[in-house]
């Protein structure tokens, strides 16, 4: 009998139909091991950086369960997320199974389907600890920025807040964005535009230079006034094909944006979908960077859009990546283009769709407008050159929008259409009528859960597998709210920022450049010690300028024999209700005795 340990029980389930009688497939449930919440072994400090792992509370029947399987089995799989927490996660059932690094058996796949598994487990290599190395850095470095950082940015704010190493500078891009809004002063000017016979327009060119507005607004009324009486000669006119081509089939980043726009949902309930899809065996993997395919994806994909009598494109298409993209997995796309629908509720039925259009819809021929224009001079008028220009597009052959079309956020513009006609040079043409325009420049929009995405995956902050869970935890913490689908930040996530601004982590490039130092570790060109060391040593330095930074003195424990130290905590459960916890957790919590640490709970 043959041990597969995969994450989730909807995966084992299904993997254990695929495999047959001589697989026994058990799932992890996630991570089974974690640093523990309180006590001295919670911290990750100098000189060691050592991190203390201990057994997550709930998963001890999991793990007693795991054992007990390896032990009867002839062999042991692991199975898990072919990424760096995957990686982690098998690397800690090695821990706990007692199996040795160089005598693990990793197995990764892309797609969860009978070939692709049976084709990993016939090659199995060994945990990777470079990639082990990675995650463990981003855990220590993002446990040493909240112990370190909350308790002195509590004090400095007189309320319970917390530091975090992604989810701040994901909280500095709505707070800036918000005090923009607030602080917009509009500006107002004119635009004049020429209604022509048969229902196209042509705008006047005001010759302001790019960030300047016209403001005569009695100059652009006159101008308007005057436009059913003038000559306008076509000087310049013609009309050409333009090609627009399909975007590539779905990232991480991609889908959060597209999903969360198209379906009216979080980026976490979109995730949460694409890991069911995925489970399920419907689409290859959903954490990703590379917008490419597969040899056998492309052939699979042009295939089914052959099938549907859909235009190919003349080529398989290519994309470039983004430079610091990981493009360990190919684009997300449907294991089988054949099959239209998939999934167990509306909102991953939905999302399927979403995938599978967008992926076949990237390999079809370009769309191809009909774009027409025309320049018209009427001549000077009140000292000005009353130059004006049309431009429109017609589409005469979808190409690729017959499948997808990429939705766009509320405050988007939309394109209207202006059927401009296809004139001769030479040629004169009056207006119907003219029309002065009273407009106002608009402020920034805000954040909504696809705008944010777009902005993080941008400026580096963190990874695309992130950002459900980025977004998630300001919620949690209350930094920020949702009205209607706009982001915007609280009164205390405006307090947070403010106080972290002396700190590095809190700024938009740090994360980028700790994502490239993980990258290093992930390649075996970089000592993760080396990081957390720089990290430490920046965060101290920084601490002793935040108001509430020195470290709290340390309170002995009134325990008889006990030589740890006690910290004050709040109850979650009941504000106001204090406790004393030791950093020996041998011993029960303490009771609080007006701000002194009292009995152990229970005596």
């Amino acid at each position: 009998m043959n041990l597969l340990i995969v994450e989730s029980p909807t995966k084992a389930k299904h993997i254990s139909h695929l495999l047959g009688n001589d697989w026994v497939v058990r799932a992890s449930m996630g991570h089974i091991r974690d640093l523990p919440v309180n006590g001295e072994a919670a911290y990750v400090r100098p000189p060691q950086f050592k991190m203390n792992y201990v057994v997550m509370n709930g998963k001890e029947d999991t793990v007693k369960a795991l054992k007990s399987y390896a032990k009867k089995a002839d062999a042991v799989y692991l199975a898990t997320d072919p990424d760096r927490e995957g990686e982690s996660i098998a690397w800690h059932l090695c821990r706990v199974l007692g199996i040795k690094v160089s005598d693990s058996q990793r197995v990764t796949y892309q797609e969860v389907t009978e070939a692709a598994i049976r084709k990993a487990i016939a090659s199995p290599t060994q945990v990777n600890m470079h990639l082990v190395a990675a995650q463990e850095s981003r855990r220590g470095l993002d446990r040493m920025v909240g112990w370190e950082v909350s308790g002195p940015l509590s004090r400095s704010l007189d309320t319970k807040a917390s530091a975090g190493r992604v989810q701040s500078p994901a909280l500095r891009l709505i707070v800036e964005r918000e005090r923009k809004i607030r602080n917009f002063k509009p500006t107002d000017y004119y635009q004049v535009l020429a209604h022509m016979p048969d229902d196209w327009r042509a705008t006047w060119q005001d010759g302001t230079k790019e960030g300047e507005y016209f403001q005569d607004k009695a100059f652009a009324d006159a101008l308007a006034a005057a436009l059913p009486g003038m000559t306008l000669n076509v000087v310049n006119a013609g009309s050409k094909p333009v090609k627009r081509s399909p975007p590539p089939p779905f990232t991480t980043s991609a889908l959060q944006q597209d999903g969360s726009r198209a379906l009216k949902i979080g980026t976490e309930d979109v995730m949460r979908a694409a890991q069911a899809l995925f489970e399920a065996g419907a689409i290859t993997y959903h954490r990703t960077d590379s917008p490419n395919l597969s040899e056998e994806g492309e052939s699979s994909l042009r295939a089914e859009a052959e099938q549907q009598g859909y235009p190919l494109s003349e080529k398989p298409r290519r994309w470039k990546a983004k430079g610091d993209a990981q493009e360990a997995h190919e684009a997300i796309r449907p294991t089988d283009p054949s099959m239209v629908q998939a999934g167990n509720n509306d909102i991953q039925r939905a999302l399927y769709s979403l995938i599978r259009n967008r992926a076949i819809a990237s390999q079809l021929a370009d769309a191809i407008y009909q774009q027409t224009s025309a320049t018209l001079d009427g001549g000077e008028f009140q000292g000005r050159q009353a130059i004006f220009k049309a431009s429109g597009r017609t589409l005469v052959s979808p190409g690729w929008l017959t499948l997808y079309q990429e939705s766009k956020d509320e405050h988007d513009e939309t394109e209207s259409s202006n059927p401009v006609p296809l004139l001769e040079k030479g040629a004169s043409v009056s207006a119907d009528r003219g029309e002065s325009r009273a407009l106002q420049t608009k402020p920034p929009g805000r954040y909504t859960e696809a705008t944010l995405v777009a902005d993080l995956e941008r400026h580096g902050v963190g990874r695309p597998s992130t950002y459900a869970s980025i977004i998630k935890v300001l919620f949690f913490r209350k930094y920020i709210e949702k009205k209607k689908q706009n982001l915007l930040p609280t009164s205390l996530g405006e307090r947070v920022i403010d106080a972290l601004d002396p700190f590095a982590f809190s700024g938009l490039e740090y994360t980028r450049g700790i994502e490239e130092t993980l990258d290093q570790i992930a390649q075996g060109k970089m000592q993760s010690r080396v990081l957390l060391d720089r990290a430490y040593a920046d965060l101290k330095e920084t601490l002793k300028t935040m108001p509430g930074g020195q470290e709290a003195p340390r309170t002995p424990c009134p325990v008889s024999e006990c030589d740890g130290h006690v910290r004050r905590l709040e109850s979650r459960k009941k504000k106001g209700v204090f406790f004393w916890a030791c950093s020996n957790r041998d011993h029960a919590l303490l009771s609080d005795n007006n701000g002194k640490p009292g009995e152990p709970f229970g005596n």
